[in-house]
């Protein structure tokens, strides 16, 4: 054989056996990483439905339980001429009353009529605060009864003349 011929023919051979181990990596590469793989099936199985979040449904207290009350939000401050409302936790199903006094004078919003908690304590009321309402500081007192207990709460209402940016 020529010289150059010799050479070609190395040449050729080395690039089949280059490949040949190149492909047998490959494959074992493949093979390897599929078997240490936390759970090899993973690929195949349906993707995993979350469970149901369960519902937290109320439990209506006993009739001796303890009337508590606690005001959960009170929109404060707040301008004459707009609207207020405030939400209390209270015991479940008790009877709720509320006063706002302005200035030593009561309001007579028809907002401010009795509420009865629902099923988780919550009882809210929304009523307008008239323009003529002078600025201050104004309480916004809740009592709730059940049976023979009750609870009581107050709230500061403060009214400005502008509210803050």
């Amino acid at each position: 054989m020529s010289r150059p011929l010799a050479k070609a023919l190395k040449i050729a051979v080395t690039i089949i056996v280059l490949l040949a181990l190149l492909v047998a990596g490959g494959i074992g590469y493949i093979w390897y990483t599929g078997q240490h793989t936390p759970n090899n099936s993973s690929a195949l199985q349906a993707p995993i439905s979350p469970k149901p979040i369960p519902v937290i449904k109320p439990t209506i207290p006993p009739d001796n339980a303890r009337v508590g009350a606690a005001v959960e939000s009170l929109t404060s401050p707040i301008t004459p001429g707009t609207t207020a409302s405030i939400t209390v936790k209270t015991t479940a199903t008790a009877t709720c009353s509320i006063s706002v006094v302005y200035d030593k004078t009561p309001s007579k919003d028809s907002g401010l009529s009795k509420q009865i908690a629902d099923d988780y304590g919550l009882v809210s009321w929304t009523w307008y605060v008239e323009q003529s309402v002078p600025v201050g500081k104004w309480p916004v007192k809740v009592t709730c009864v059940r049976g023979k207990l009750s609870g009581f709460v107050q709230g500061d209402l403060y009214v400005v003349k502008q509210l803050p940016e």
